[in-house]
């Protein structure tokens, strides 16, 4: 197992070898920030989020999960594959094979081996087989089968590349603007017992939103599941030296990067604000906003829904007092969020924040040995626990992992298989270990 300090010099050639796999990936040691370019590098050949991935089926088990859905970059569209044996049908003869084909996350044109089909169970010959989802005629997702059949998983991307924005949660810097328009929100924990928002851009825009603050390198190992690039102001020494390690284009407004704007109405630091739309323009400049990810979510008309009724969620952030309700609103089909007691409110629009899922990873969360504001590790990276997802006013249970700091989370029920929700944002909750977690 890794400690936080063990990574003192080669970083980014360490996440390289990291990538292949490893145990349990912990806080960088805490390097001496430089200035950041106004102009970022160009991504890496070898990044992360840079590097097109093309996911290849591997003959497994039947009692193989299927892995969590990968959406393609820009650069090349890729798949989720799954070779587990279908049992929705049976071959017609020996010579043929089942193959089920699913598309995810948005309408798409699916054909198999160049001819158009629908979704579903296709009996075909035994043998190599590629299938691809089409988008206004443009391939924006394709798989090869095993020859033996079983499924692949086909994921439409999201419209736009990833953009996550570190917006605070601190008495002054409530309300917060542009939470209602994000895809999914993150909230974890940061020093003194305040959590912190990262809120992920994929398919609309906002403005303004904020207020932005600091980054800390578990906020990094967030917005990197969706290849997403980061605005913020600061960071932890870690938080730099996990967002340079990982490629992830930026706009700080410490090291003078546009994006970032003043307002008087509050009491600075809690007055940055910034606009999504401009910042992306500011990112591509630089040549960034280049990946487009869904991450984990897999979403569905016909998500499953859990045998339990959650219609009323209390979670606390242990040990702290600071205490999250959501309540099931059957007419809007969402969650209403509250925040210490109080609606929680958009500021701009005064709409009350109301996610479709409600997603809780439980997680180890320790002091950094020696930091003298105390900040924290959230071991994310290398790690995994409990999970429980909550959606149409029921709760369904299971279990998360987390390979690698840019690697997607890999979301599973109890059964094993991956996590469907019903579409519309998404706020993940990541709890301390034995945080109170009350559902009626």
């Amino acid at each position: 197992m890794l400690t936080r300090r063990t990574l003192v010099a080669g970083l980014a050639s360490g996440l390289a070898a990291c990538a292949a796999g490893c145990a349990r990936l912990a806080a960088p040691p805490a390097p001496t920030p430089t200035a950041v370019p106004t102009a970022p590098p160009q991504p890496s050949p070898t990044s992360p989020a840079a590097t097109p991935t093309r996911v290849a089926p591997t003959a497994t088990a039947a009692a193989t999960p299927v892995p969590t859905a990968l959406a393609p970059t820009a650069a090349a569209p890729t798949a989720a594959v799954s070779a587990q044996p279908t049992a929705t049908a049976a071959p017609a003869e020996a010579s043929q094979v089942a193959l089920e084909i699913r598309v995810w996350n948005g309408a798409a044109e699916l054909q198999l081996d160049g001819r158009t089909i629908t979704p579903g169970v296709q009996l075909v010959d035994r043998g190599p087989h590629q299938a691809a989802a089409l988008v206004d005629g443009q391939v924006v997702a394709m798989a090869d089968a095993l020859p033996e059949g079983g499924t692949l998983d086909l994921v439409v991307p999201p419209p736009l590349a990833g953009l996550a924005v570190m917006i605070e949660n601190q008495a002054d810097a409530r309300p917060q603007t542009g939470l209602t328009q994000a895809d999914v929100v993150y909230e974890a924990l940061a020093e003194g017992g305040i959590t912190r928002f990262i809120a992920i851009y994929l398919s609309g825009d906002a403005s303004p939103v904020g207020p932005v603050r600091s980054l800390r390198h578990y906020f990094a190992f967030m917005a990197a599941e969706y290849g997403a690039d980061v605005v913020h102001i600061g960071a932890s020494p870690e938080g730099y030296a996990w967002r340079d390690a990982l490629h992830m284009g930026h706009l700080d407004e410490t090291y003078g990067e546009p994006g970032v704007w003043r307002v008087g109405t509050r009491p600075p630091p809690h007055n940055a604000y910034t606009d999504t739309a401009a910042d992306r323009g500011f990112l591509a400049q630089f040549g960034w906003q280049q990946n487009h990810s869904w991450g984990p979510l897999l979403f569905s008309d016909n998500a499953p829904a859990g045998q339990l009724a959650a219609e009323n969620i209390s979670l606390n952030f242990h040990p702290w007092a600071y205490q999250v309700d959501y309540a099931w609103d059957a007419t809007q089909g969402r969650y209403l969020r509250t925040m210490e007691g109080a609606p929680h409110l958009d500021a701009a629009s005064g709409e009350q924040i109301a996610p479709a899922s409600v997603v809780v990873q439980f997680a180890e969360v320790d002091p950094i040995p020696n930091d003298p504001k105390y900040r924290l590790d959230v071991n994310l990276a290398g790690g995994g626990g409990e999970l429980v997802v909550f959606s149409g006013g029921t709760r369904r249970d299971g279990s998360w992992s987390k390979a690698d700091p840019s690697s997607p989370a890999v979301w599973l029920d109890s059964g094993g298989q991956p996590v469907v929700l019903p579409p519309g944002p998404v706020w993940v909750e990541v709890l301390p270990l034995d945080s109170p977690l009350q559902v009626s």
